[in-house]
């Protein structure tokens, strides 16, 4: 159990990997507001940040990660709620269908059927 007062800071690794968990989400945020055609994979924390691999019809340049950089900072003052819930497999795999993934839709069809998917939503 970290100690009382390096709780919320980097000192604490569980702190950090959900801190760099939220930024994954906050991008794939920024990403489909600014390109709603993207397709998303995975984001997850790794031990030294995060990442998100995503297919996008054009590769990104720098002047595309300044945009996305811009995106999340205005997502970020926007303070929005972030809501965690949990789906079961056929209802997730109807949930991502909808919203055309099917990089995600791939994934959950990976599941056991009696698994519950959870999902993140802030915002949109």
């Amino acid at each position: 159990m970290p100690e009382e007062n390096n709780q919320y800071t980097f000192e604490n690794p569980e702190y950090r990997k959900t801190y760099w968990h939220t930024c994954s989400h906050v991008m794939a945020q920024a990403v489909k507001r600014l390109w709603p055609e993207v397709k998303l994979a995975i984001g997850p924390s790794i031990d030294e940040g995060w990442y998100y691999d995503m297919d996008a019809p054009f590769a990104f340049t720098p002047e595309h990660l300044e945009q996305i950089e811009a995106e999340m900072k205005k997502i970020c003052k926007e303070k929005l709620k972030l809501e965690r819930f949990e789906l079961p497999r056929e209802e997730a795999l109807k949930f991502m269908e909808e919203k055309g993934e099917p990089f995600k839709v791939e994934l959950i069809q990976d599941l056991p059927a009696d698994a519950h998917i959870s999902f993140y939503k802030q915002g949109e």
